[in-house]
């Protein structure tokens, strides 16, 4: 696995950027490597979309998961009709609590270390009490996580202690919200009394429980990385190239949709602020060259809407000293 920084935002140049992290599996990390040594790749085994191996069973917890979200996409369906439209209203109302999600608990869901088969073992080895924690580097076990950074608009230093204040800040914050949304459950249970329409402040609550665990976990994984010296900033000359890159002319968009677009350009900033680093282009492009899970395209969104709203209310620089630790 490796992790990838992506920079959001800044209030002026020549300081360091508010920055989101997306990780790459293992196996995708070693075919961009090849590719880009080589220019070819000889890779031949066949993978899912997410980069598993479709021969190996999905643990129960990911089959669950999948479930889940195939009945809520389900929700989503417009061909179907259902009492008060109770199920498209409950979509439409849910992708709006999403988009309410903080970008960090995102990224911070996104970063499994089962992503890389080494990290678990690694972590055995040092947590098992088969010797010490030295031992255990030097036999190999404790990889280190390469974190990918585009030069010319990050600095490793800075890098590593934005993240360091992430763990800090995140780690006691959803081990908290966890527990609040276990607790809060059973005053749920008057709901299940609607007839047809199902208990969905229960499942809500189950689902933001599983989320802030999930982040909990990640945090508490990327704390330990941190401490041990064991992630190390690369600079990556490919993600300059892409945040270099200028936008394709648009397209002359229909007579309908002009006046649209020109309502929807009024409520956020324009692509031409120079503040917004990450362009709704860029995040094709990182898709598209870095091989990404397809959740990291929502992910990435999400940060961007998120800073964006932050700029429009004039809290960008709240937001930069925050992620900074400075408040």
């Amino acid at each position: 696995m490796r992790l990838i920084a992506v920079p959001l935002a800044r209030s002026r140049p020549g300081i360091n950027p508010i920055s989101t992290f997306v990780a790459q599996r293992a196996a995708n990390a070693v075919h961009r490597a090849t590719t880009t040594a080589t220019g070819t790749t000889t890779t031949t085994t066949t993978t899912t979309t997410d980069g598993s191996d479709p021969q190996r069973k999905a643990p129960l917890s990911k089959r669950l998961l999948q479930r889940a979200s195939a009945f809520w996409i389900d929700l989503g369906r417009t061909d179907q009709k259902s009492t008060l439209d109770w199920k498209r209203r409950t979509y439409v109302t849910g992708e709006r609590l999403m988009d309410r999600i903080e970008y960090q608990e995102w990224a911070l869901k996104g970063i499994d270390p089962a992503m890389d088969p080494k990290l678990i073992a690694a972590q055995a080895a040092v947590d098992g009490g088969q010797g010490s924690e030295k031992s255990a580097v030097d036999a190999g076990a404790s990889p280190q996580i390469p974190l990918l950074y585009p030069p010319s608009l990050l600095k490793p230093e800075p890098l590593i202690a934005s993240l360091k204040n992430l763990t800090d800040q995140r780690t006691p914050h959803h081990y908290k919200r966890f527990w609040v949304c276990v607790v809060g459950m059973p005053f749920t249970i008057p709901f299940a009394l609607i007839p047809v329409v199902p208990n969905l402040p229960f499942f809500y609550l189950v689902y933001r429980a599983w989320s802030h665990w999930q982040a909990y976990k990640s945090s508490a994984f990327l704390s330990g990385l941190i401490a041990q010296n064991r992630l190390v900033a690369q600079q990556s000359p490919e993600l300059d190239s892409i945040y270099a890159e200028a936008a394709p002319p648009p397209a002359e968009p229909a007579a309908s949709s002009r006046e649209e677009g020109k309502k929807a350009s009024e409520s956020r900033p324009s692509d031409d602020d120079e503040r917004m680093l990450l362009k709704r282009h860029h995040i094709e492009l990182l898709m598209g060259r870095l091989e990404l899970p397809e959740s990291c395209k929502a992910d990435l969104r999400r940060a961007r809407l998120q800073v964006e709203r932050s700029m429009l209310d004039g809290k960008l620089e709240e937001l930069e000293s925050n992620s900074a630790g400075l408040k």
